[in-house]
């Protein structure tokens, strides 16, 4: 059943009233700042508009008083919701203490503005302050930065939303061909009168529909390029909103101020103002008592200030501070340390003792290098895709020779969220989620078993030589990915001659089918290892969430359960920061309670090999790299995590909303964009087919499915769909329409939960009420048609749903549409929420701003600082490349405000000019000779030896950030963008992989030029640029000299900078 508007008024009357009390403001004589002056567009309030209140956002005057909260304020979401999928989320919403650190600010506004006001003042590469139209100013007195003007992106560039795959969100999508899922670019008004008119409404949203393009824009639809240079990201056309994102993330816990100036003009040039007799609500003039010295400090005067607002940011480092400092015995959460102490649980047997080669052996636990590399050799054909006689796959073996054993073992790690309700059964993904009190209220806390796949280099390459523990690399793998990345990755740095330790993050797990299990036990059963395939295959955290029978990795990682996102990343932070807690308690003097050699004495805790010496551990440095997900972790858990001495994100990103809306990664948009646009309920009648086709699209875990719902006969271009959910009574529709093959197609969504009923109804002609937002029908009209049963068997998720069923939603969702402001409004709050988990967020904490323990290790106070070398690969959209500008920015190493004098321009903004921050080459910003789009090189690493050479354009002088400086911890810190290809890539090769390439690309080229065989152009001894060796390489020496070396130099490629000494000789089997 709908709420009524007169509800909603009711709801929005008393938080308004619920404000005013609580913050003093019914005083006798209410003031603000300073009289506003009178002005015919105004800041815009409604507190009365639905689904949500239109304010400005974030925003104080829409939290409550709340004394235990640390902020004493809460958000104010309305409990009222038409799905049990939104009341969850905003009874999360409720329990935040406050505001995101970098979310979006908007400010929706009474009429248009005058866009050429909004860009005379936010067109400066450099952010100057002067004559901007917006500020955003730290206002709170107890603030080390009180005064502090934040720069802001106004539609600079920074955040862009083009996305690559542009029709790549489901079929039958009106608004398919447009280049982002946020903003509008059909223009609906057919005969230009200004009017909504009869068949204008094309995707039956209510609205006239105008392309949100810049003023004077209109630039042909093949035009790709042209259409992103014109769509504003900074302003909504459709609801007047102006979009503004801090360049950096704020503060947490700190109050706020923006500041619309005077300079902001409507369209009709006249200055904008406030809704109000001052600059500002009365209830936030305490807040803004020292905007006048804060303004006056910049050359600005209040008398130039249109309305001003605040907010304040929420909690985040302090709940990491109450955490960590439980986890080693001290403060709120001080029994997580107690419970959960430095140990590990147990080892997995990898070898068979009733195999013949290791019938002698004592230790079952590890597995030397000589007794798994020729099972390895086929491992990698098999399944790494490294063919037989190839570069890469040599290049992966003569690394395993700098491996000495692998060991398999686990411990109990502190979760605090709970899985499962008191019967057994998951609990819903919002409410498997960490509390928000953790800074003041003991958290409950259940074990849980993570496994560590242990790579341990030679005694030979490394300190074990010495009788000294390691370095141990933490290697974090990607989504849906596993711990056995170990495997593939550790050999490189073995050469290095450090440890690798991975885990699976939560939810992750190796997953293969049982032909592929099948081939792995027939090579791994040559060799005696079929243990080690069922400690790598079988000890993993993934969970069945669909009813196959098979374990989904990664199922419920990224998605859009906004809590849960958010939490599952910080429980694996949380994972790394125990296991690094074990790794230091290998001491030299504790023994653990393991007997590995059955010699009837347990081994110093760290000896894996039982030499009688501890591997790894103890006071040697800790580092973290990873690539994607494993990106990401390795800036969060390097920046909360002290022991953590540098680290190198591959392909992470920071800004989770900006990933989620642009995302090519499988199983991101199916987990989270469908989610948000769903139930999907789609028709299609092919040229000549007397039948519409009727089908839903829904998420299944973190893919699609399309499931066949029945057939509606006799539609006709211009007819109308309403989809209803007879549960809620929410309502969509769409509008019939025929595509240039003649092909009827048809789309609408409805917000609903799994198993509401639903009704299909299609309508003749243009039925609905010109104008509604509400699917709102015409008087008297009556449906042609309507199905509310299965046309014909259905299944989905191992549960059939015969003929004649009733047709009910088959997955919850918000049901959203393409290009919408309520779907830009959801990524927007959703920002709010995935800040506490964002690498961004975290990066300053780095360096720039460490967060400070007062309890540690031994005891002892710690703060966070960690080297860092940021990789982001150019043209990745799967974690799109600007998110890992946002992080290298927020992390001091990307300039934003100084002028790089190489360019005239900051390194920032050159990013920008140079497409590195869009990353999508189907523009064409670049092309190769034959008129492919490509990415310009920034770094030129391969100084044009890789194998594309003189085919792609390469900026001079390479970018290279960070090659030179010194960071705030006296070592190296960079933010570097490697080419893997032309058209762009998640990651990089390994080692090998490119050198292949370059070999193939060469003699397909003599080929064409008559040298059949490529004799005459003796590819195999010409030198290509490898990048994963490059790569691999840099990071190997950046972190064996503690973050204090950093070298580019092109013997990283060839592998002959001498830094690494030759793979040791080979052992006997069965040691």
């Amino acid at each position: 059943m709908r709420v009524s508007r007169s509800v909603s008024r009711v709801v929005a009357l008393v938080t308004f009233c619920f404000i005013a009390v609580e913050t003093g403001c019914i005083s006798k004589e209410p003031e603000g700042i300073a009289p506003a002056k009178p002005a015919k567009t105004t800041v815009k309030f409604d507190f009365y508009h639905k689904p949500l209140p239109e304010i400005p956002l974030p925003n104080n005057l829409a939290t409550r008083f709340d004394k235990s909260s640390p902020t004493k304020r809460r958000l104010n979401a309305s409990m009222l919701a038409p799905t049990e999928l939104e009341k969850r989320v905003r009874r999360r919403i409720d329990e935040l203490d406050g505001w995101g650190v970098f979310q979006p600010i908007t400010i929706p506004f009474t009429g248009p503005l005058d866009v050429e006001s909004i860009l005379k003042g936010h067109r400066d590469a450099d952010y100057q302050l002067n004559n901007d139209v917006v500020y955003l100013i730290n206002v709170d007195k107890k603030s080390q930065k009180f005064g502090e003007f934040v720069a802001l992106d106004v539609g600079n560039g920074n955040y862009p939303v083009v996305v690559e795959d542009i029709q790549g969100y489901w079929k039958n999508d009106p608004r398919g061909w447009t280049l982002s899922v946020m903003f509008e670019e059909t223009d609906e008004d057919k005969n230009k009168n200004g009017r909504l008119d009869e068949g204008e409404d094309s995707d039956a949203d209510g609205m006239l529909d105008v392309p949100n393009y810049l003023p004077g824009k209109n630039p042909a639809a093949e035009d790709l390029a042209g259409r992103a240079d014109a769509l504003m990201t900074f302003y909504e056309k459709a609801t007047n909103t102006l979009i503004v994102r801090p360049m950096v993330p704020l503060l947490e816990r700190t109050t706020y101020a923006v500041v619309v100036m005077r300079r902001l003009l409507d369209q009709d040039g006249l200055p904008v103002g406030s809704p109000f007799p001052y600059i500002n609500h009365e209830a936030q003039t305490e807040e803004l008592a020292g905007l006048k010295s804060a303004l006056s400090a910049q050359g600005q005067s209040v008398g130039d200030v249109a309305f001003a607002f605040t907010f304040t940011t929420q909690t985040i480092q302090s709940s990491w501070k109450a955490v960590r400092e439980g986890l080693y015995g001290h403060g709120v959460q001080r029994h997580i340390g107690k419970d959960y102490p430095a140990e590990l649980s147990g080892f997995e047997v990898l070898r068979d003792k009733s195999f013949e080669a290791f019938k002698d052996i004592t230790n079952p636990y590890i597995v030397y290098t000589e007794d798994v590399i020729d099972a390895m050799s086929l491992i990698a054909t098999a399944f790494l895709g490294a063919s037989e006689g190839s570069t890469e796959k040599e290049v992966l073996l003569d690394a395993y020779r700098y491996i000495d054993y692998q060991v398999v073992t686990s411990y109990v790690s502190p979760q605090l969220f709970e899985r499962y309700d008191e019967n057994g059964d998951y609990l819903p993904l919002d409410a498997q989620s960490w509390p928000e009190n953790l800074t003041s209220t003991p958290v409950s806390v259940r074990p849980e078993t993570v496994y560590v796949h242990l790579v341990v280099p030679r005694k030979e390459v490394s300190a074990r030589g010495q009788n000294k523990p390691v370095p141990v690399v933490l290697l974090g793998h990607g989504y849906t990915g596993a711990r056995f990345d170990a495997a593939q990755l550790g050999p490189y740095i073995a050469r290095h001659g450090m440890a690798v330790a991975s885990i699976d993050c939560v939810s992750h797990g190796i997953s293969l089918d049982q032909g592929e299990v099948d081939t792995a036990s027939q090579i791994l059963g040559i060799f005696g290892l079929k243990p080690y395939l069922d400690a790598v295959t079988t000890r993993g955290r993934a969970l069945d969430w669909n009813n196959d029978a098979k374990p989904d990795s990664g199922g419920d990682f990224w998605t859009s359960y906004l809590f849960h996102t958010r939490d599952v990343v910080r429980q694996c932070s949380l994972d790394y920061m125990q296991l690094a807690r074990i790794l230091r308690s290998f001491d030299g003097n504790r023994t653990w309670n393991f007997d590995v050699n059955g010699d009837g004495q347990n081994e110093l805790a760290g000896d894996f090999d039982a030499d009688g010496v501890v591997d790894i551990g103890g006071d040697a440095p800790i580092y973290i790299t990873g690539g994607s997900l494993g990106g990401i972790m390795s800036v969060v858990t390097a920046a909360v995590e002290p022991h953590i001495k540098a680290t190198a994100p591959i392909a992470g990103g920071g800004g989770l909303t900006d990933v989620g809306n642009r995302s090519l990664q499988g199983g991101v948009r199916e987990a989270v964009i469908l989610r948000v646009m769903g139930p999907l309920f789609v028709g299609t009648q092919g040229p000549g087919a007397t039948e519409m086709s009727l089908e839903t699209i829904i998420p299944d875990v973190n893919d699609d499915r399309t499931v066949a719902i029945g057939t509606a006969a006799v539609v006709k271009a211009g007819d109308t769909f309403v989809v209803e959910n007879l549960n809620n009574g929410e309502v969509g529709c769409g509008v019939v329409w025929k595509d240039e093959s003649d092909t009827l197609r048809v789309r609408a969504s409805v917000e609903s939960d799994v198993g509401d009923a639903i009704q299909l109804s299609f309508y003749g002609g243009g039925a609905l009420v010109l104008g509604s937002e509400r699917c709102e029908l015409k008087a008297g009209q009556q449906p042609d048609q309507t199905i509310t049963t299965f046309g014909v068997d259905a299944k989905f998720q191992g549960i059939l749903y015969p003929r004649g069923h009733k047709l009910i939603a088959l997955a919850e969702g918000l049901g959203l549409r393409r290009a919408n402001p309520e779907l830009r409004r959801f990524l927007s709050i959703g920002q709010v929420v995935l800040d506490a988990a964002d690498p961004a967020v975290f990066a300053p904490n780095l360096a720039l701003d460490p967060i400070e323990y007062a309890v540690g290790h031994n005891g002892q106070p710690e703060k966070t600082g960690a080297h860092a070398l940021v990789i982001t690969t150019v043209g990745d959209m799967n974690v799109p490349a600007g998110t890992g500008v946002s992080i290298g920015r927020a992390a001091g190493l990307i300039e934003y405000k100084a002028v790089d004098e190489r360019y005239g321009t900051p390194a920032n903004q050159k990013l920008i000019d140079t497409g590195m921050v869009e990353a999508v080459h189907t523009l064409k910003r670049y092309m190769d000779p034959g008129g492919e789009g490509v990415h310009i090189d920034v770094d030129n690493f391969s100084e044009g030896t890789d194998p594309w050479g003189t085919d792609i354009p390469r900026l001079d002088p390479p970018l290279r950030l960070g090659a030179d400086g010194v960071d705030p911890l006296g070592g190296k810190s960079a933010a570097i963008f490697p080419y893997p290809r032309p058209s762009g890539q998640h990651g990089f090769d390994f080692p090998g992989a490119m050198r292949d390439k370059g070999v193939q690309a060469c003699l397909e080229k003599c080929a064409a030029s008559g040298d059949v065989a490529g004799d005459g152009c003796t590819c195999s001894e010409q030198e290509f640029f490898d990048i994963g060796s490059f790569v691999m390489n840099v990071i190997g020496q950046f972190f064996r000299s503690e973050g204090k070396e950093l070298s580019f130099d092109l013997c990283h490629s060839r592998d002959d900078c001498g830094d690494v000494p030759p793979a040791p000789a080979p052992r006997e089997i069965g040691m």
